[in-house]
Formats: C-alpha cells, sequence, structure tokens
C-alpha cells in the first residue's frame, strides 16, 4: 500500500511536471513569434513602408511554414504591409488581439480563428500581435498567426509522451487551439463544462477525474494567468498504467531474490554480469560521448527493465535537446537573414565581456573592417573605432544606458565622409545571454542636402537684395531725370530688361560668373549684326555682371539715340577687351593682377553731333566703373562716333562694392 500510494504520488508530481514542461514548451514557441515580429517591427520603424514590403514578409513567411501569414498595421489597425497581399483583410481595428495589443503595449495572443486557403480549404490559426513603439508611443502593431496543426505536432517532444498520456491548449475563450494526440478530433471544440473552471484558476493543480470510458486520470493543469500569453494548458496522465510498472516491478523483484538465493554468487555474478554491467557499461559510454560533443551518440539496449528504460529516457532527452538545438539554429539563421537585409547597420555585442557577437551585412559595409567589441570590453576604444561611434555601445554595456540618434561624423572606408545617426540600448532575453544593440543609420546625404539647401537659400537671399537696391536706385535716378512719366517710361523699360536678362544669365551660369562675352551678347543681342565683340574669357561674379550690363546697356542706348547705331547712320559698334597690367598709378593700393581694359568704339557713315548737356547715362556709367568695378572709364567724341574705354581690375571670385553703393553714390 505503501509503495502504491508513494507511486500515486509520484504520477502526481510527474503530471503537475509534465503540465509545466508543456507550457513552457509552448512559451518558447510563442517567445521565438514575438522576436520575429520584434525584428519585423524594427525593421519596419527603421525602413517605413518600402516597396516590395510584402514581398519580402512573403519571403519570410515561405521560410518559417509554422507562420500562416506576417504583417503590419498602423496605430488604427489598417494593413500597410502584408504577406498575404491582397488576399489578406484590409484592416484589423476591430479584432481582440488588437485592441487588447493597443492597451496593453504588450505581446498579445488572440483566439482561434479560421481562413480560408486559395483552394478554399479552412485552417485553423492561431493569431499573434507585438505592438509597434515609436518613441514611446504606439505607432501599430505586428501580427502574424500560428498554424494549428504544427502546433499539435511539435508540442510535445518525441517519445516524452506518456502511455495513455496527452496535452491540450487553450484560448481564452476555453477553445482548444492544439492536442497531442488527436488534433484532428479536438482542435476546435470548446473544453468540456466539468473543467471550463480551470482555466481561470488561481495557480496551477493536479486533479484526478474519470474519463468517459470510466478509466480514472490525473489531470495537470496551468491555467490562463499563470500560463504563456493568456493560454490554458493541461497534460492528462492514466493511473492504470502507471500503477501496473509498479506491480511489474514488484514482480521482478520477487523473482530476482528467489533467482538470488537459488542461484547464489554465481547466478549473481553472471546476472551481474550480463544483464547489468554491460548495458550500464554501454549506457555510461553514450552519456561519456555525449558530454565530449558526440551528439550523435544514442544508447541501444534489449533490456526491458529499469537499466533499457534509462537507455530509453537518455535517448528521449538526446532528441529533445537535438531538436531544440536545431530549432535554435534554424530561428538564430532566420533571425540573422532578417538583420542581415535590413537597411541599418546592426551590430550586437555581449554583457558585460563586450565581445562582438554579430554584425550585419550593412555594417561591414558601412564601417569596414572595424571592430566594435573586439574580443573584450577594453577593445572597445578609439584605437578600434572613433570614440564617438563606440561610446553609445560602450554605455549600453557598462550602464545599460540607452542612446537614441547621436548623430557622429565618419569616414568610410572609401575615404569618403558622412554622418551617422547611432542608437544603443541593452537587451536583455528571458533566460539568454545579455546582449547590447548599436544601430547606425547613414544620414550623410540628408546632411549635406540639408546644407546646400541653407546655402542656396542665402546666395538667393542676397542676390534678390541686390537686385532689389538696383532697381530702386534705377527708378530714383530715372525719374529724377525724366520730364513725364512717359519719357520715364521710355527710359525704365528697357533698364529693367536689361537687369532681368542679366539676372538670366547668372542663374543659367552653373557656378554663379558670367563670361564677358556672353554678357555682351545677351546685353547688345537686340541690335544684331551690329555689334562686333571680341576679347579673352574673363569670368564675372554676379555683383560685376550687374554694373557691367547697365554700362553696356547706357552706351547702347546712347548709340541708338545719338550715335553709329541710329537707324539713318547705317553704322556699327565694335566692343573688343584684353587682359593687361594695370595702368601706372590707376588706382593707389588697388587690387594686383590682370587688368581688363573694354574699348567700346562707334563708327557711322553720317557724322554725329555732340550732346547739349552731359546725361545720366554717362553719369551712370562713370559711376559703376569707378565705384563697382574699382576702375576708370573716359570717352573721346568723334563725328564719326564715340569711343569710351574702360579699365578695371580683374574680377575674383568674391566681388568689389555692392551695386547699390555705386547707383546711389
Amino acid at each position: 500500500m505503501a509503495s502504491r500510494q508513494a507511486r500515486i504520488d509520484d504520477v502526481r508530481a510527474g503530471t503537475q511536471r509534465f503540465a509545466l514542461q508543456s507550457a513552457s514548451e509552448l512559451t518558447r514557441m510563442l517567445e521565438g513569434a514575438r522576436n520575429m515580429l520584434a525584428a519585423v517591427g524594427e525593421a519596419h520603424l527603421r525602413g517605413g513602408t518600402y516597396p516590395g514590403c510584402a514581398a519580402g514578409l512573403a519571403a519570410l513567411s515561405e521560410r518559417m511554414p509554422r507562420y500562416a501569414s506576417i504583417g503590419i498595421s498602423d496605430a488604427e489597425g489598417r494593413i500597410l504591409c502584408s504577406s498575404s497581399g491582397a488576399a489578406g483583410p484590409g484592416s484589423i481595428a476591430t479584432r481582440a488581439y488588437f485592441l487588447r495589443a493597443r492597451e496593453s503595449l504588450d505581446f498579445e495572443v488572440g483566439a482561434l480563428m479560421e481562413v480560408q486557403r486559395p483552394g478554399g480549404e479552412l485552417r485553423r490559426i492561431l493569431p499573434l500581435a507585438l505592438p509597434i513603439l515609436s518613441e514611446g508611443r504606439f505607432a501599430g502593431v505586428a501580427i502574424t498567426s500560428l498554424d494549428t496543426v504544427w502546433l499539435s505536432e511539435n508540442l510535445v517532444a518525441s517519445g516524452a509522451l506518456p502511455p495513455g498520456g496527452s496535452v491540450t491548449v487553450a484560448d481564452r475563450q476555453g477553445v482548444i487551439v492544439a492536442r497531442v494526440p488527436q488534433p484532428e478530433t479536438f482542435v476546435g471544440t470548446p473544453i468540456p463544462a466539468p473543467f471550463r473552471d480551470l482555466l481561470g484558476a488561481s495557480a496551477p493543480g493536479v486533479i484526478e477525474v474519470m474519463s468517459q470510458d470510466g478509466t480514472p486520470r490525473l489531470l495537470g493543469y496551468v491555467p490562463i494567468g499563470a500560463g504563456p500569453a493568456g493560454l490554458y494548458v493541461s497534460a492528462g496522465v492514466a493511473i492504470g498504467p502507471a500503477l501496473r510498472q509498479v506491480n511489474e516491478a514488484t514482480g521482478r523483484a520477487v523473482l530476482l531474490l528467489l533467482v538470488g538465493v537459488l542461484s547464489a554468487m554465481a547466478a549473481a555474478w553472471l546476472f551481474g554480469r550480463i544483464y547489468l554491467r554491460q548495458p550500464v557499461d554501454h549506457l555510461l559510454e553514450a552519456i561519456r560521448r555525449w558530454t565530449a560533443g558526440d551528439h550523435a551518440v544514442r544508447s541501444y539496449s534489449t533490456d526491458r527493465g529499469e537499466i533499457g528504460r534509462l537507455a530509453a529516457g537518455f535517448n528521449a532527452m538526446a532528441d529533445a535537446v537535438a531538436m531544440r538545438e536545431q530549432e535554435l539554429r534554424e530561428g538564430e539563421a532566420r533571425l540573422r537573414a532578417v538583420l542581415g537585409q535590413m537597411p541599418v547597420a546592426v551590430v550586437l555585442a555581449e554583457i558585460p565581456s563586450g565581445r562582438e557577437v554579430f554584425r550585419n551585412a550593412r555594417a561591414q559595409a558601412l564601417l569596414g573592417g572595424t571592430t566594435l567589441g573586439g574580443t573584450t570590453l577594453a577593445a572597445i576604444a578609439p584605437a578600434a573605432l572613433p570614440e564617438p561611434l563606440a561610446g553609445p555601445l560602450r554605455d549600453a554595456i557598462q550602464a545599460g544606458a540607452v542612446t537614441e540618434g547621436l548623430e557622429v561624423p565618419l569616414r568610410r572606408t572609401d575615404g569618403g565622409e558622412t554622418v551617422l545617426s547611432v542608437s544603443a540600448a541593452p537587451v536583455r532575453a528571458e533566460g539568454g545571454v545579455p546582449l547590447a544593440v548599436a544601430a547606425f543609420l547613414d544620414v550623410g546625404e540628408r546632411r549635406h542636402a540639408e546644407r546646400q539647401r541653407e546655402l542656396l537659400t542665402a546666395e538667393l537671399r542676397h542676390r534678390v537684395k541686390n537686385a532689389l537696391a538696383v532697381v530702386q536706385s534705377m527708378v530714383a535716378q530715372t525719374l529724377a531725370q525724366s520730364s513725364s512719366l512717359e519719357e520715364f517710361r521710355r527710359s525704365f523699360n528697357p533698364r529693367l530688361a536689361l537687369l532681368a536678362r542679366a539676372q538670366d544669365a547668372l542663374f543659367a551660369a552653373e557656378d554663379g560668373r558670367v563670361r564677358l562675352e556672353a554678357l555682351v551678347q545677351v546685353t547688345l543681342a537686340p541690335f544684331g549684326a551690329a555689334i562686333l565683340a571680341q576679347g579673352p574669357e574673363v569670368p564675372l561674379p554676379a555683383k560685376q555682371t550687374l554694373s557691367l550690363a547697365m554700362v553696356l546697356h547706357e552706351m547702347a542706348t546712347n548709340a541708338a539715340k545719338h550715335g553709329a547705331l541710329r537707324p539713318e547712320a547705317a553704322g556699327s559698334v565694335s566692343v573688343t577687351w584684353t587682359l593687361e597690367a594695370a595702368p601706372p598709378g590707376a588706382v593707389p593700393g588697388g587690387q594686383p593682377g590682370p587688368w581688363v581694359h573694354l574699348c567700346w568704339a562707334e563708327c557711322s557713315d553720317l557724322p554725329i553731333v555732340p550732346a547739349s548737356r552731359r546725361g545720366f547715362g554717362a553719369r551712370l556709367i562713370e559711376r559703376c566703373v569707378t565705384h563697382d568695378l574699382r576702375g576708370h572709364a573716359e570717352s573721346r567724341f568723334d563725328p564719326a562716333g564715340i569711343t569710351w574705354r574702360l579699365a578695371f581690375p580683374q574680377p575674383q571670385a568674391d566681388g568689389a562694392l555692392p551695386v547699390e553703393l555705386a547707383l546711389s553714390a
């Protein structure tokens, strides 16, 4: 009786362990799904909903057939990207698991669902959702669903199910989502009414129940509050087979005792040699080889007693460990594949050693052969990597600090320079090695574009101010020289049009500098073949371009009114320039280097009568040359036409005095 009660107690304890082990195995499966969803959510935060997102998730789903679908939704439940493409739902806003994930901001497991495959076949799935948080705010969810057939097939390791045993998993509504054995019979059906109270029990336990065929059983259960992510787990064991083993063991013990008494020392020695020592030696040798790393070794015994059971238990343990290791390797390979395809450089290092354990392809391309962790934490130093890059990862390893969006400069392996946005944080997975992760995003092109925009805005602002100042001065001077509004209009409009053409030439130049020959052609284009222009290449900055354009326009206007370009004069104008040394004493303390010598020469068939008074055009020419170009201008009148000679320093890139100073003088 004592042996029977002890065996019953052992069976009860074993049933409880079996239920807890099944719940632990289910937790591991869900943790794998959670890690996959975390990687998908992080990739979405870093890269956004890029073109080809659905194809990428579909490829990921094909590599992991346990997941019926993988997708991402926004904060309102609208599907942004899904491995199912157009065949999937457009919104999950009303789904219970989405609402719970949005409220709890934590991983959630939904209720059993039935979906229809493309061929019309119904498929039962268990939906899973992980919130995506952007700067601590809810930004959407990463969703997937476990195939219940796969879940049932992998819930219990091969050989681990006791004779007559069973394992059942149910959702929050008490609907069975996985069952071993006979999942096709039980999945989708509700937990029987007598056992529904166990779903909300306060703690795991064991009860004795009577099966439908009148066989007594022990039922170990893990309620929803203590189980994996809102799921109920139970494990059933038949009492009869377990107690039968006690009876068989007792009979064998009596038989062995009788044989031992009758056979004495010889029989005992022979039995120990043949039936005990050799199987034990074989088992110990298998254990030794397995612990040495030969995980393919197994212990094969024909003994049906305890030694045989030990050998079978060892084999079952070795098979379970091998399967777990294979799943871990596959999960790690999938995670590495996901991280390897991310557009963000990612580096992982152990805590507290600082040893680097992973670097994706983007990190290798961006950071080159530089290592962030080396073999120890001490290797994370400026000698291994510039301190601004190593600092956030070191802080995460040593102090658990979180760094987000720290921008630091980097010289790439090709010699170019860029700017990296660095984020780092510790990652502590339950039951695993604590790690620190660092992410590096290349924002150099974006920062360069922002600087270029700022420079262009400043240049445009400066040019607009100069142009407005010129127009203001032109209005004032032309108005002072005009006796009527009509005369003002005739004088001012051509000058304003000339200023517009000069501005067009400036904006058309890639370097912001207009060649003198091009300026002459643009300014004097209305006079066609009557103008002859010739000279070397002389680049003009913006300020000198506007001044010289106004000078040439005034010369051409005077020639059209009074000189060689009058219609009846049938004359022409020659504009030539050379680069020569500065005239002696031209500008005391003036700019060194070559000077531009420009000659405007008119030739008319009809005699030209000089003007009765000195006009605004002549004064404007002299002021622009003297103040803006820092040179001098002189004119000589001849009956055949007037000749202007201008001399000024060859302009440099930074230009001369502002144009508005000359016009307002």
